[in-house]
């Protein structure tokens, strides 16, 4: 992955299901689907995460990052989230390349998403 190519936060979080008082389920949207190292980095390589929101709390599912919160502290937490894309995204970059695999991975994704497109297309008018 080149650092053209990394992995970024697209969009505001939002808020998708209410858990309790002022406590919900939120999540961000990411660029693309991260790989299974650029997913280690992001759970491992950070320093000093805070205690009530360490990077093992965020599910990271496709192209979704879900976290707990309560409304006040969703900004601190992204930001947060975009420090640990960040470092996720260097550290991933100084690997060696996986070029061809990472190639071949996109390209599956792509054909999965326009074929899920196509399906969603034809399925419109139901």
């Amino acid at each position: 992955m080149t650092a053209a190519r990394s992995i970024r936060r697209v969009g505001p979080p939002q808020a998708v299901q209410k858990l309790r008082e002022d406590f919900y389920l939120v999540q961000v949207l990411l660029s693309e689907s991260p790989g299974a190292d650029w997913k280690r980095f992001f759970y491992e390589a950070q320093p000093n995460p805070p205690a009530d929101f360490p990077p093992r709390s965020v599910d990271i599912s496709g192209t979704v990052l879900r976290f707990r919160s309560d409304s006040g502290s969703v900004v601190q937490k992204v930001r947060l989230l975009d420090q640990w894309i960040e470092r996720a995204n260097q550290k991933t970059a100084g690997w060696p390349a996986r070029s061809e695999e990472e190639r071949r991975r996109r390209e599956a994704l792509l054909q999965e998403q326009q074929e899920l497109a196509a399906l969603n297309e034809r399925w419109s008018n139901l």
